[in-house]
């Protein structure tokens, strides 16, 4: 439509050109192809170029456009929805098949999300199970781009539960780059003609899901390297990087290591938080988590939302949840205080001990409330396996 509406502004122009150029000039014919080549070249054709992007990118699926300029825009304003909602249905309408089950790798790049479309209806599929990312029906799939059927002569017979428990005789895997990122079982087997274009579409859906995960990477990536410019900042010009001296007792930072968090928060009153975050795991999401928590803790503590221990605690856990850290965690959280010379701690993990060093092998602390310790002549020691993290000395007493 758009290239036909081209064309007949071409000719208008012509038959504008014919009228208003004057009878006396010979050639008025040959001027008024010209006039009409240069300004379809330079200008008709670009603009139609760019309407035509647009409707392409409004009204065709950017799952099946090959256009360079409604690609850009679709991955611009990509999202896994546009798959499930629309795609989905029309691949298992291709099949000819009432009922087809389509699986989407998450975001973890391990696990996969469920969908089920039969008459006409659409839901997700709520199960503990769901698909095993060792299974072997993945393995299997994974080398047949083309779609496996129930029955091959290569299948076993673990492969032929999976196909029964799917209720599928047809499954289509979506293979990008070697990498499976979700499939389609349909109950009818297609036809060869359909077979070939659901082959094309399903290497259009696994490009749709690696688009979404690497987005949703992207985005994330940038979220925690915004809380580690932010959380540099604060450590730089608010707090001193060494432990406090509060009132009369010595603080003195034993040991750190790669994947732990030790930070120290003064309080108005002149008393001072510290807060103890293990992870398990060590890289670099790991240290990207550490510093979302740490900048986390900054901000509540300039806005002076840090009340008491457990708040301190519940606010690090809810927000190792809101980033999904599965792992495990040891975490302890304390407060010196610098009237009373007292010092609390709660923790979570079996893993802390403090001690008098007169008593070493007596642990003070006890997991599941709040331990208060008041500071004699000799020195607390904080440990996590046996490191010693942290010691508290009251210079006041002498030993």
């Amino acid at each position: 439509m758009v290239r036909l509406l081209s064309v007949f502004v071409v000719l208008g122009l012509y038959e504008l050109s014919i009228y208003l150029l004057p009878k006396e000039i010979e050639f008025v014919s040959e001027i008024a192809v010209l006039t009409c080549l240069v300004f379809g070249v330079f200008g008709i054709l670009p603009i139609q170029e760019k309407v035509s992007g647009f409707l392409k990118a409004s009204f065709v699926s950017e799952y099946l456009s090959d256009d360079p300029g409604s690609s850009r825009l679709a991955h611009r304003r990509f999202d896994s929805e546009g798959l499930i909602k629309n795609v989905f249905p029309e691949l298992v309408r291709l099949t000819n098949s009432n009922f087809g089950k389509l699986a989407v790798l998450k975001n973890d790049l391990v696990h996969y999300e469920l969908y089920t479309y039969a008459h006409k209806k659409q839901r997700k599929v709520h199960t503990l199970e769901g698909i095993d990312p060792r299974a072997a029906l993945l393995t299997y799939i994974l080398n047949k781009r083309s779609g496996a059927m129930i029955g091959e002569p290569d299948q076993n017979k673990i492969i032929n539960e999976d196909f029964v428990s799917l209720r599928a005789n047809f499954i289509l895997p979506f293979v990008f780059r070697e990498k499976l990122f979700g499939f389609l079982a349909v109950s009818n087997i297609p036809k060869d003609n359909v077979r070939h274009e659901l082959s094309f579409l399903a290497g259009k859906c696994a490009l749709a899901v690696h688009n979404q995960i690497l987005s949703s990477q992207i985005a994330e990536n940038k979220k925690y390297r915004k809380e580690l410019e932010n959380a540099g900042k604060i450590r730089k010009f608010l707090e001193s990087p060494e432990p406090p001296m509060v009132g009369d007792i010595k603080i003195d930072l034993l040991s750190r290591e790669p994947g732990e968090l030790l930070e120290f928060f003064q309080t108005p009153n002149g008393d001072f938080y510290f807060i103890f975050l293990r992870l398990s795991v060590t890289n670099a999401v790991s240290v990207l988590a550490l510093c979302y928590i740490l900048g986390t803790l900054y901000a509540s503590r300039l806005n002076g939302e840090l009340k008491n221990l457990l708040h301190i605690k519940s606010l690090v856990e809810d927000n190792l949840k809101e980033i999904s850290w599965t792992e495990r965690y040891d975490l302890s959280v304390g407060m010196v205080e610098k009237e009373t010379g007292k010092i609390s701690l709660r923790f979570v993990g079996k893993n802390f001990k403090m001690f008098d060093a007169s008593n070493p092998e007596r642990n003070l602390a006890s997991i599941g409330w709040e331990n208060i310790e008041t500071l004699g002549k000799d020195p607390l020691f904080l440990t996590w396996n046996d490191r010693n993290i942290i010691s508290f000395q009251h210079l006041g007493i002498t030993p």
